[in-house]
């Protein structure tokens, strides 16, 4: 499983894309409906679904970022 951002066209009814969103395999997180966002996790494979989705404007892959700790020589 993956998490996603997904980004909804303003124009579009975020709770009607949220549920198609679901219905195409997304696992709903949260939906972030003053950044017209809707996070979730998704299987690897269905990913590329996701973004066929009427109103769905981008789909990205959350990417994470570890940092050294403070005390870390890589500072």
């Amino acid at each position: 499983m993956v998490r996603v951002i997904v980004s909804v066209a303003d124009d579009r009814d975020l709770g009607e894309v949220a549920a198609a969103l679901v219905r195409a395999g997304l696992a709903v997180t949260e939906v972030l409906a003053g950044a017209g966002v809707v996070t979730g996790t998704v299987d690897g494979a269905a990913v590329a679904a996701l973004s066929t989705v009427p109103g769905v404007v981008d789909v990205e892959v959350e990417r994470e970022v570890r940092l050294p700790p403070p005390d870390s020589p890589l500072q």
